[in-house]
């Protein structure tokens, strides 16, 4: 007797039977794709320490200004230095309230930790929004301990912190595609006080212990102390982009 059959002895009709079988399939298939989920998010707590990239939320807004903002973290460690690659991803800014101007983080080993370069492409904002290039140099960011074992690095600082370049290189987005900051108003173009800006992305590097690692990272926007924005940790961010990407999978379940 086959198995269609058997669920038609037992008044179930072939339709059901079927139906029970797709459904069958379904979950295997969904239990096969946690199991990619599981081997992934163990995948990220082994390398955390070696990579770890913290970003802005969707929809995050500098709380003092309500402007969007949106950068980027990304702490690359090998051995006993520590690099930072800090990046402004707002596209299409507009005020000075958007520009990246500091980042706390705390990290997990915060002994005999120093500062051994920071360099970026800077750039003057012209008043018609083009801008001359500078090239890379060294920057004048400040840097030192907010409090225990968490760093504050800024332009705009919060802490005791100070920074000898204030308000100057700020870090803005990305140009416009003509290759100009076409939304930037006068806080930006031609404004002395704020120019050179870094050209979207700078570099900073640190010698800290070996194995460390990073949390608790707040991006600072703007020119006033105070408009910190918080990010979730890396391993969060996996799970939140691998759950997203399952949902079409239990909708079809379901359906």
């Amino acid at each position: 007797m086959g198995f269609a059959q058997g669920y038609v002895a037992r008044g179930v009709g072939p339709q059901t039977a079927a139906l029970r079988r797709r459904e069958n399939d379904y979950m295997k298939r969904f239990m096969g794709y946690m199991g990619i989920v599981a081997a992934l998010v163990l995948a990220s707590a082994g390398t955390a320490s070696a990579d770890q990239v913290f970003t802005t939320l969707p929809g995050a807004v500098n709380p003092l200004t309500g402007q969007s903002v949106s950068a980027t973290a990304d702490f690359s460690l090998s051995g006993n230095a520590l690099t930072l690659t800090l990046s402004n991803t707002i596209v299409g800014i507009q005020s000075v309230g958007q520009a990246l101007t500091g980042i706390t983080f705390t990290l997990s080993n915060g002994t005999g930790v120093v500062i051994t370069g920071q360099s970026s492409d800077l750039v003057n904002v012209n008043a018609d929004k083009t801008f001359t290039d500078l090239g890379v140099q060294a920057l004048g960011w400040g840097f030192g301990v907010a409090s225990g074992s968490t760093f504050e690095l800024c332009v705009i600082c919060n802490s005791g912190v100070t920074s000898p370049v204030t308000p100057e290189e700020g870090i803005l987005g990305p140009v416009s595609a003509d290759n100009k900051y076409d939304n930037a108003n006068s806080s930006i173009a031609n404004n002395g006080p704020h120019n050179p800006f870094v050209n979207g992305t700078a570099t900073y590097t640190f010698t800290v212990p070996s194995n460390v690692k990073v949390s608790d990272v707040f991006f600072q926007f703007g020119t006033t102390p105070g408009a910190n924005i918080s990010t979730p940790e890396p391993a969060s961010i996996l799970l939140l982009g691998l759950g997203l990407a399952g949902l079409p999978l239990l909708r079809r379940n379901r359906s």
